[in-house]
């Protein structure tokens, strides 16, 4: 009986004894890196743990490790990165949620089993890459994936590599042109890789986010606490849009009409990233501008609509300004480099099927990063720099504001298209 309750009581949003309040216990990892890196691979007493995540996603806990390493190792990581997926972070941005609906227990408890899920197939995605030799795609070494299972319900994790000298990026830093490139670059690359996989290995990206995930966020309740966030963020400079975008919500998050585009227009799925936006690339700084050091966090990845990563990424991580008059250069590009990705093989749509997908797409890719805005802003608000939230607020406000003109302007002129 008292095994049971225990059962009952522990969970992915429920704090625990282990590392960083989770459920995995440095022994866990002891026994990991073992697999990992050998049998001399002991942690030392002097052994740290750092979160280096906080603020930057709410389905795991990112712990920088620093192990004190018993045995000089060759080719043996100092430091590593484990990624331990949790849904702590999220009830832990509780004073960024005024209603507490996005940060109650009710609203975790809906999506524990899709979390686990998606962790478990992040973990496929990499073992994917290293069997098919995927280097040239940006991402971190992974060292060791540990998975859910029937035996394992608690204790889901990957060991990567720790880049060092990343420069993290952030909602309010915006990229330019040129460097989106590098993204475009990199989705074009995930997008190829895919076509190797067999049908076997594609079987756990064959779901829609959509049907599966957003259906269960868009409730009323959810619906209701977004808009509370929004007009608490944007004030009245905002406050005309916020109540244009309120009246065509339904029609936006009609996610039946959006999971149909690409059969629609005659598309080939492909596996998409799923969220690709600021805090989930890592940059360097490069002699004129920032490089791609790698993609992270695949736990949404799913054979899907190509535009989906495209208008994400432009939506979060470019000025209003940049994404209007690029956007239609940027998808250019973005073709051309999926085609020498292809090489000989056959692209699964055109450069005008693409052109049309994102139109058609944009608005519920776009009102989907406006929720993400809310909780970094009000954070970077608390800052006792003037300047500085001064600076923030001035980007934020540009970004949200051609984002919420551009949702209403795009919804209604696909109307128009759709009744043509």
């Amino acid at each position: 009986m008292i095994k049971f309750l225990i059962k009952l009581t522990m969970s992915l949003f429920t704090p625990a004894d282990g590392i960083m309040k989770t459920n995995v216990q440095w022994d866990d990892l002891q026994e990991s890196v073992i697999e990992a890196f050998g049998a001399d691979a002991i942690f030392g007493p002097n052994k740290q743990v750092k979160d280096v995540g906080c603020g930057n996603g709410f389905m795991s806990k990112i712990c920088l490790v620093s192990p004190d390493w018993q045995t000089k190792m060759k080719d043996v990581p100092e430091r590593f990165i484990v990624k331990i997926s949790s849904q702590l972070p999220l009830l832990e941005s509780q004073g960024l949620d005024e209603t507490g609906h996005f940060t109650s227990e009710e609203f975790a408890k809906k999506f524990e089993d899709d979390v686990k899920r998606l962790h478990n197939n992040e973990a496929h995605l990499y073992n994917l890459f290293k069997k098919y030799g995927n280097t040239d795609i940006p991402t971190p070494k992974v060292y060791f994936t540990k998975k859910y299972s029937d035996g394992n319900p608690l204790k889901g994790y990957i060991i990567m590599e720790y880049i060092s000298d990343g420069v993290p990026y952030h909602i309010f830093d915006n990229l330019k042109p040129e460097s989106m490139q590098q993204a475009m670059r990199a989705i074009a690359k995930l997008e190829a890789a895919a076509t190797k996989f067999s049908e076997e290995e594609r079987a756990p990206f064959e779901f829609s986010p959509i049907e599966d995930m957003f259906k269960k966020f868009f409730s009323k309740d959810a619906n209701n606490a977004f808009f509370t966030m929004l007009r608490s963020s944007g004030g009245e400079r905002l406050a005309v849009k916020i109540d244009n975008l309120e009246t065509i919500l339904d029609e936006i998050t009609d996610l039946d009409n959006m999971i149909k585009i690409p059969t629609s227009l005659g598309m080939e799925k492909v596996l998409c990233h799923g969220d690709l936006w600021s805090t989930n690339m890592i940059w360097r700084k490069g002699a004129k501008d920032v490089e791609l050091a790698a993609v992270i966090d695949f736990q949404g990845a799913h054979y899907g609509n190509p535009t989906v990563d495209i208008v994400r990424v432009m939506c979060a991580c470019m000025s209003g300004k940049d994404r209007r008059e690029h956007w239609e250069s940027l998808l250019e590009k973005f073709y051309s480099y999926l085609q020498e990705e292809l090489e000989n093989r056959n692209m699964p749509y055109t450069l005008d099927m693409l052109k049309e997908a994102y139109q058609r797409y944009f608005p519920l890719g776009a009102f989907l990063i406006v929720p993400m805005i809310g909780p970094m802003f009000q954070m970077v608000t608390t800052s006792g720099d003037v300047d500085y939230k001064a600076k923030v607020q001035e980007v934020v406000f540009e970004k949200v504001e051609c984002l919420l003109d551009d949702i209403w302007k795009m919804h209604n002129e696909n109307k128009q298209h759709s009744t043509v």
